[in-house]
């Protein structure tokens, strides 16, 4: 929960519009020990009663006694496997039947009329310890003679119930076993007759050479698919042609033959392998070249018209017309060539579907009977180790045999033991233990002040006193005045420390003469702190004036018996001067300025500009000036007066003040422009009387039989 404090700046005078505030967050850090010293009685009631509860139930129950005993289960064969487990021995079920209520009954009907007689009905634990092979028993009754007994007979019956159990187990398994001998052999026939019947219509060597012939073919088929595919690919780019040998319907063979050497052809060579009509072309265009050159050559010498020059042109035309001629013969075979592939890949690509299908179904025959064979492997395997269980497994021997012996008999009973003083410890730490959960729980849950720390760690304003607890009669307020030789040293010495604290501390940076007294709801103690307050400084001296400013209650003019004499309410309605409202008291240089009368009439009083009149005469010629005025939560009127002190004296009690109420307080003192707020710690301990004003440097404490007094 966080806690903000606002602060005034250091200049006394600094409030209303130029003044500077600040907001502190503080978390607050109350002490548990101290709140567990007020509350140290939860602790005491519930150690009382867990103590009580334990030596209550130590008087009141029977003496019981325990008989113990062991049975020790043996490691010798017995049938096992993965079909028979529930014959392995189960500790947990041993246990659970140990206990079960049919041998409990079969053990009670062997003691006969004497089980009939028990009071109480004996109780049987089963453990085993350590993870042994070792069962322990402890009969626990009111009878030491019948509950050996008991523990005797329920042994007895639980040893003939494991025999007649195996007895009827053997029989039973052995029947189980030929059932399923029987069961199995009838299995294997039929998947033999399968077998056999699956043969006479499927020749195994035959299905095997046919699928492994259909799926050749069809390997060869797609490996000649796909080189017919290159092959067009590489004619539609005119990189290649087939050679005249390869033309017309020359067979598939021989196609796949030239395409798988025409590309390693082009391979080696990194270019297009080329037949032999592309070497006339390249013959050609070579022969064509050389006539051009000649003829440019010629041309350097002769004139157009010379025989030489003729003869060249002639000679090229001719050439020019046979190039043309063969790319022509060329383009047109190429096409042919094109032309015969894409028909030799239609075809392919017909019959593969038939082929696949033939495939397919040779694999499916192939695989049915590996699945069949695979079936009477297993039905042959499954008989052959029922078979051999059979065979080798003596039942009579592996279930007879006796696998659990009495270890020890049950012994004599003898009494338990209680171990009080044991149970007294754990009660006394568990009562102790959860009283101090509970005043921790109540800790956390309640928000009020428990000492003079929780006030210092929670707000940043300052603690002026510490006013001790004392006993004052509900019907006699005026004994919680201080009188002149009080007895109460303690009582009286905190006020004077109270007093010493406002005329040597420099609270807002001077003395206050102005001190307003409030508190955040009733029952603190603030007319008590104000009135005490304003007797030890008019013993002292000074001249002070205390005004009762809180119209709503009487508590002030109870203590100081003013009722019905005229005060601020008959002043400030203009039916008395200030004069009039000052009255004399039972202490020489303390005058007191009662509520005054006719309190019903007090609304908006305090509004009214005669109140500052009225302070400022009271303020005359007096030392302190000390304004009771009424909580500040449950009346407006206390914020009315703010302004006119030069201190607030906020009065909070432990155990009683609640922390967001006190800070509510002091959020509405600051908006009101407060110039300086402190604390008192009425009704504090002793403890926290004596830490702070040892803490404080103010003296040291001593007790008396009256209180508790510190000494200058």
């Amino acid at each position: 929960m966080n806690e903000h404090t606002i602060l005034l700046p250091n200049n006394p005078q600094g409030n209303g519009h130029d003044a500077s505030y600040k907001l502190t967050v503080l978390v607050p850090k109350r002490r548990y020990f101290s709140y567990l010293r007020e509350r140290w009685w939860v602790v005491l009631v519930c150690l009382v009663l867990s103590l009580s509860a334990v030596i209550a139930y130590e008087t009141l129950r029977d003496d019981t006694f325990n008989s113990y005993a062991r049975l020790y289960v043996t490691t010798g064969g017995h049938l096992g496997g993965s079909i028979f487990n529930e014959i392995n021995f189960d500790f947990a079920t041993q246990i659970e039947l140990l206990k079960s209520a049919r041998l409990r009954g079969a053990a009670l009907q062997d003691l006969g009329p004497r089980g009939a007689q028990l009071k109480k009905a004996i109780n049987v634990d089963v453990v085993r310890p350590m993870s042994t092979a070792i069962l322990q028993l402890r009969a626990t009754g009111s009878d030491p003679g019948l509950t050996q007994t008991f523990l005797q007979a329920l042994i007895t019956n639980y040893l003939a119930f494991k025999k007649e159990t195996r007895v009827s187990t053997a029989e039973d398994l052995v029947s189980l076993l030929n059932d399923q001998l029987s069961v199995r052999e009838k299995e294997l026939t039929t998947e033999r007759e399968k077998w056999v019947e699956y043969q006479r219509t499927n020749d195994l060597a035959v299905l095997e050479q046919e699928a492994k012939s259909a799926g050749s073919y069809l390997a060869d088929l797609h490996l000649e698919l796909a080189k017919l595919e290159m092959k067009e690919d590489l004619l539609k780019k005119g990189l290649t042609r087939l050679p005249d040998s390869l033309s017309g319907t020359n067979g598939a063979r021989a196609l796949q033959t030239t395409a798988t050497n025409d590309f390693a052809g082009q391979s080696a060579t990194n270019g297009p392998t080329f037949s032999v009509r592309d070497t006339d072309i390249k013959n050609t265009r070579v022969a064509l070249a050389i006539a051009i050159g000649r003829r440019a050559e010629l041309l350097s010498q002769f004139s157009q018209t010379h025989p030489a020059i003729r003869t060249v042109n002639s000679e090229i035309d001719r050439l020019t017309n046979t190039l043309a001629i063969l790319e022509r013969q060329s383009a047109e075979q190429q096409r042919l060539d094109l032309a015969e592939v894409q028909e030799q890949i239609a075809a392919i690509e017909t019959a593969l579907p038939a082929v696949n299908e033939r495939v397919a179904a040779a694999n499916d025959r192939l695989t049915e009977s590996r699945r069949r064979k695979n079936d009477l492997d297993f039905q042959q395997t499954r008989y052959d180790s029922s078979i051999s269980m059979r065979q080798n497994v003596d039942l009579s021997k592996s279930l007879a045999q006796e696998r659990i012996s009495v270890l020890e008999v049950p012994s004599i009973a003898l009494p338990s033991e209680r171990d009080l003083p044991l149970r007294i410890v754990l009660a006394a730490a568990g009562g102790i233990f959860v009283g101090l959960g509970l005043v921790f729980g109540w800790y956390l849950a309640d928000d009020r002040f428990v000492s003079v720390n929780d006030v210092k760690d929670q707000f940043g304003e300052g603690v002026l006193g510490l006013v001790p607890e004392i006993k004052v009669p509900r019907a006699q307020p005026r004994e919680a005045l201080l009188q002149t030789g009080d007895r109460r040293t303690g009582y009286a010495e905190s006020f004077r420390h109270l007093r010493s604290a406002l005329l040597l501390s420099t609270l807002g940076g001077s003395r206050p003469h102005t001190l307003l007294v409030t508190g955040a709801g009733s029952i603190e103690g603030k007319s008590t702190v104000a009135v005490n307050l304003a007797r030890v400084l008019a013993l002292s001296g000074l001249r002070v004036a205390l005004v009762d400013a809180d119209t709503h209650t009487t508590g002030l003019g109870k203590m100081l018996v003013a009722d019905g004499k005229p005060g601020v309410l008959d002043f400030l309605r203009g039916e008395a001067e200030s004069a009039a409202v000052m009255h004399a008291t039972d202490v020489p240089g303390l005058t007191l300025v009662p509520a005054g009368t006719h309190a019903d009439q007090a609304e908006g009083a305090l509004l009214r500009p005669q109140l500052g009149q009225l302070i400022t005469e009271i303020k005359t010629n007096r030392d302190f000036v000390i304004i009771d005025a009424a909580p500040i939560l449950r009346t407006d009127d206390t914020a009315l007066l703010v302004p006119y002190a030069d201190t607030v004296v906020v009065v909070v009690r432990p155990f009683f003040s609640r922390s967001r109420l006190v800070r509510r307080v002091l959020e509405m003192l600051y908006q009101r422009q407060a110039k300086q707020i402190t604390f008192v710690l009425n009704r504090a301990r002793k403890d926290d009387i004596a830490g702070y004003y040892a803490h404080n440097g103010l003296g040291k404490v001593s007790s008396n039989g009256n209180g508790t007094s510190v000494e200058a």
